[in-house]
């Protein structure tokens, strides 16, 4: 992955947000910190736990107790961080590995917002546990005025990996452009209204949620043509809704307010090595017909992937 405009920088400082848990008293049972992605939610939790020694002043120790539990939460938030895929080939590790990306990744955990805090007393030790979270995408409302991690990567003036097919799906011959789906292709909508959205069902195993995600099919002459990828949608709908949600089924999917009362719902029959969603022939046919005249709703990212 190609990031414009970034210098190398060394992997010693991407620790830093973490140092300061060395300093810190450590509870008598120590409670690993958790990280978590929630791709249907949109955001990344990291839960940390942290005590303090007894001084007599409590409040003081709570605060204390506080501190050490954020900590490491954001221990946990980078960890997590670092294991986002990215795209086929790349994770938010190996990017801030080579690039100073880390710096804005370090500030969107340094950033994170607070969801829970809960402190429990064991005679006058406190025992402190703090849930932090960082928004993926920016479409929730409690994300819209925070940094978001697919707003970095996509700031960061990224190129589409080499394995994203070159050439477009173009439809076929003339004969075939428009032409109804064969039985059984599994796709649907109501023909008669515009589509407002699109969902991919996986049917096929071994997808590994990412946040550029590609879709192709095989064209004309045998080989693999994209239909839809980062190129096709918006800059600054990226920013704030990504390029595609996710969801664990197809009705969760229909649940997304963004895709309208008229989703187009297309099969994901092959996932390749790269991590490629491949469509039918007919399905990308489908799309690439009812994202004319107007009607690019690729465009407006209003994609969701359903299925594991």
């Amino acid at each position: 992955m190609h990031l414009k405009g970034f210098a190398p920088i060394t992997t010693a400082s991407l620790l830093s947000v973490l140092l300061v848990a060395a300093a810190l008293p450590a509870p008598a049972a120590f409670t690993p910190p958790e990280g978590s992605v929630d791709w249907v939610g949109g955001y990344i939790e990291g839960v940390g736990y942290g005590t303090a020694r007894p001084t007599g002043n409590r409040p003081g120790d709570r605060i204390k107790a506080i501190r050490a539990a954020e900590v490491m939460a954001q221990r946990a938030l980078a960890e997590t961080i670092h294991g986002v895929r990215v795209d086929g080939e790349t994770l938010i590790g190996d990017a801030v590995k080579q690039y100073v990306l880390e710096s804005r990744v370090q500030g969107l955990v340094r950033g994170a917002q607070k969801v829970k805090e809960t402190v429990e007393w064991d005679g006058n030790t406190p025992s402190a546990r703090v849930n932090l979270r960082v928004c993926m995408t920016a479409d929730a409302p409690e994300c819209r005025s925070s940094p978001t991690l697919v707003g970095i990567i996509a700031d960061s003036g990224r190129s589409e990996p080499g394995y994203v097919p070159a050439a477009d799906f173009g439809g076929g011959t003339a004969g075939e452009v428009g032409k109804a789906p064969t039985s059984g292709s599994g796709t649907s909508y109501d023909s008669s209204r515009p589509v407002t959205g699109l969902v991919l069902e996986l049917r096929a195993g071994g997808h590994v949620r990412e946040l550029f995600p590609v879709v192709a099919a095989f064209g004309e002459r045998g080989s693999l043509e994209t239909v839809f990828s980062a190129k096709r949608v918006h800059p600054e709908v990226i920013r704030t809704y990504g390029v595609a949600r996710y969801a664990d089924s197809v009705p969760q999917a229909r649940r997304n307010g963004r895709l309208g009362d008229n989703p187009l719902v297309v099969p994901v029959t092959e996932v390749t090595p790269e991590n490629l969603l491949v469509v039918p022939k007919d399905g990308a046919r489908l799309i690439l017909e009812t994202t004319r005249y107007g009607n690019d709703y690729l465009a407006q990212a209003k994609v969701v992937i359903a299925g594991r």
